[in-house]
């Protein structure tokens, strides 16, 4: 993945978790309807909440997605980091989807009140 920019806070960010990562993230490509893929970009920034803590949701991934048609963000604190990036990823894909039905709607609706207007006027 080309267009993935990642930040990391207050831990080491390993090879293995950055493959992660973009494995998660070039999944979302089917979700997003602009098809190019080099105008698509994703900035992560992952770390932890706080360094003293020792448990509980002490890791945070947050990820923005730019693409032509929108941005999508997403920000997920977990107590792992890979739990992060899998909730992150199922977020992120209900967002884009939730998006793309909405506009659907939203040209249905044009459509049918474009028709209404033609079956008016004749």
């Amino acid at each position: 993945m080309k267009n993935l920019t990642v930040f990391c806070k207050d831990f080491e960010l390993t090879e293995a978790i950055k493959n992660y990562l973009e494995d998660k993230l070039s999944s979302l490509y089917k979700y997003i309807m602009h098809k190019d893929e080099d105008q698509i970009s994703f900035n992560a920034r992952l770390g932890k909440v706080s360094n003293h803590h020792n448990h509980g949701k002490i890791f945070y991934v947050e990820v923005s997605v730019h693409t032509p048609e929108k941005n999508y963000g997403v920000r997920i604190e977990a107590e792992e980091i890979y739990a992060a990036i899998d909730i992150l990823k199922d977020e992120l894909a209900e967002n884009i989807t939730n998006y793309k039905e909405k506009s659907r709607d939203l040209e249905r609706r044009q459509a049918l009140k474009f028709k209404q207007d033609i079956r008016a006027v004749e």
